[in-house]
């Protein structure tokens, strides 16, 4: 939810949607660039991608999106590892590491991300930690909306 947030039209220039239980992640929108984004994390050195994940990103390829993996290893001074995944010849479920998703990055939205991704964090940290309502990721998707309609 937070990497959708750093991506909206107040920070990084995009419409978004973020799904939290079916398909994929994200959905983003800038004029014709459109960007369908699984979004992964570890605190290991590899990342799972499974069949819903992969048929996901087909579907929405399908529908003329980019399809992208978001990859975060959860150490100090990580940033994010964004790939095109339109290749599926070289994506199928499996285990990948972030440095071999580098290698299709997607240069501009991991600029973005570099850039909105840890303010965006900062922000709203005492939000999420103690939320209105006692619901963190109903604050966030409230966040998201709000900034969406602005």
């Amino acid at each position: 939810m937070l990497l959708a947030i750093s991506f909206d039209k107040r920070r990084g220039g995009y419409s978004v949607v973020n799904h939290l239980s079916e398909g994929v992640d994200i959905e983003m929108t800038s004029g014709a660039m459109k960007y369908a984004v699984e979004v992964k994390s570890t605190e290991g050195s590899l990342v799972s991608l499974g069949n819903k994940d992969i048929t996901g990103l087909r579907k929405k390829a399908a529908d003329g999106y980019v399809p992208a993996i978001a990859v975060l290893r959860l150490h100090l001074s990580e940033n994010w590892v964004i790939a095109n995944s339109s290749n599926f010849s070289r994506f199928q479920p499996g285990d990948y590491t972030p440095v071999r998703l580098s290698q299709d990055s997607i240069p501009e939205l991991e600029l973005l991300a570099k850039e909105y991704f840890e303010p965006a964090v900062v922000g709203l940290r005492n939000d999420v930690l103690s939320p209105p309502g006692g619901a963190p990721l109903d604050f966030l998707a409230k966040v998201l909306v709000r900034e969406e309609s602005a």
